[in-house]
């Protein structure tokens, strides 16, 4: 009976011994005291642990305001922003993840840099050649976040561009060997992850930009023009700027389509900002009043039209390839400001028109309205229609256009019916001074976001 009871007694104090151990032995390698460690303490209400330095990656768990965590390490996330790599006791276990730094109350010193939860160090420790340099070896190669084609673009270097090998990895996704690099881009320092076949030991003959520098004043001469992130109409369009808008010429360069793009600095919305336009976008005159082919001075400014179609495309400019600004249905009142021929050779004419209590105006091919007509108690409004359902038709249920961002010129990511239930994110005020709110919601099984003037929610 002794014996048994000695037995369950030890048995306990090396369960103790057990967790006490999880919870405060050092998870990584090489930690020797957590004492030394800096501590922090939870600000939000809320707080979610990520399994990297990045808002995309998955939550490891969620901690409540005034939890203590032990800070291993700081690293830079894809956002730019300072996370910690943190340790902590959770429902009796330990766990280890990233946070942002902004959100813990920090006691002590923090020091050494984490790789962000992504980086593992072939075997060995460190990749052959670290800290040696090589160069991008094609046109254009993406740097991303972590070391996979699925994680967040970071940058784009151009062909020749020199970077700083710090360690290799195998990727998580297509067994390929990638390197972490250092690099700078427009003046900041930068890291990320790139595929070990993009790199070159020497340089490849420079840049493929053919890059030339440039200065003096161009203006925007078409009615939209797409600024890009880099010299091709495949890249991501960082602005879009109206006739007459000034730029400033940084350099010129041979684009991926073989034509000449600017590499230029503009205002957009109080920002300061840099892209790439093609140059025959640009002309020397700042009047803004650059003819169109084919515009009309006459007889069709504020003529009264109908849409015809169940369906109507309103377009950024007066082509099949520009951007939908807002879908209208059949019956929908316009008023014609002017005519032009498109780049398709046909007419198409610019219309004013209200949406959503919002005034906006956009292009229309002619042979899509009834012109001279109106429509009695529509008062020139619609509330657009979803192309993406076949049950809707004109006259049929009301739907919100669901924004990219809180302006009614951001392009159109879904379309809602009324009744659709939301979940409210935050409100921001839109570039039209109108009040937006930014919401989640669920289409056709996936989790999406998006902006919606205020006055639609109820």
């Amino acid at each position: 009976m002794l014996i048994k009871i000695i037995h369950r007694r030890t048995s306990f104090l090396l369960s103790v011994l057990l967790l006490l151990s999880l919870l405060l032995a050092p998870l990584g390698p090489g930690f020797s005291s957590q004492a030394a460690r800096a501590t922090g303490t939870v600000k939000n209400r809320i707080l979610n642990v990520r399994s990297q330095a990045s808002t995309g990656s998955s939550i490891v768990c969620k901690l409540t305001q005034g939890t203590k965590v032990t800070i291993i390490s700081e690293t830079t996330g894809d956002d730019g922003l300072k996370w910690y790599n943190v340790y902590f006791a959770y429902n009796g276990d330990a766990k280890e993840g990233f946070v942002r730094a902004d959100l813990l109350n920090v006691s002590g010193s923090v020091s050494g840099n984490s790789s962000g939860g992504s980086t593992s160090s072939t075997a060995g420790g460190t990749a052959a050649g670290s800290g040696s340099t090589r160069y991008v070896k094609p046109s254009v190669a993406i740097v991303r976040s972590y070391a996979s084609t699925n994680g967040d673009i970071r940058s784009r270097l151009d062909r020749g561009t020199s970077v700083t090998v710090l360690s290799s990895k195998t990727g998580t996704n297509d067994g390929k060997t990638w390197y972490k690099i250092s690099f700078t881009k427009n003046g900041t320092s930068m890291e990320g992850y790139i595929r070990g076949d993009l790199l070159s030991d020497t340089n490849p003959g420079g840049t493929s930009s053919n890059s030339t520098d440039l200065s003096g004043i161009r203006y925007i001469n078409g009615d939209i023009v797409r600024i890009r992130s880099y010299a091709s109409t495949n890249a991501d369009i960082r602005s879009r700027l109206t006739r007459g808008t000034q730029v400033t010429l940084i350099s010129s360069k041979t684009g991926d389509d073989g034509k000449t793009w600017y590499k230029v600095s503009y205002q957009d919305r109080g920002y300061q900002l840099n892209g790439y336009v093609r140059s025959d976008m640009l002309s020397g005159s700042g009047s803004g009043t650059a003819s169109s082919p084919g515009t009309s001075s006459g007889s069709t400014s504020n003529t009264p039209a109908t849409i015809r179609p169940a369906v109507a495309n309103i377009r950024t400019f007066a082509s099949t390839n520009g951007d939908i600004r807002s879908k209208l249905s059949a019956g929908t009142n316009v008023t014609i400001r002017s005519e032009k021929t498109g780049d398709d050779g046909r007419k198409w004419y610019k219309i004013a028109y209200t949406l959503n209590g919002v005034s906006l105006e956009g292009y229309i091919r002619g042979d899509l309205l009834n012109v001279g007509s109106s429509s009695p108690g529509t008062g020139g409004s619609s509330t657009g229609s979803n192309s993406n359902n076949s049950n809707t038709s004109a006259g049929g249920n009301a739907v919100a256009q669901i924004r990219t961002y809180a302006s009614p010129y951001a392009d159109i990511r879904a379309t809602l019916q009324n009744g659709t239930k939301v979940t409210i994110l935050k409100e921001v005020t839109g570039e039209d001074g109108q009040k937006w709110t930014k919401i989640s919601f669920t289409q056709d099984g996936k989790k999406l976001e998006g902006y919606v003037p205020s006055s639609l929610l109820k």
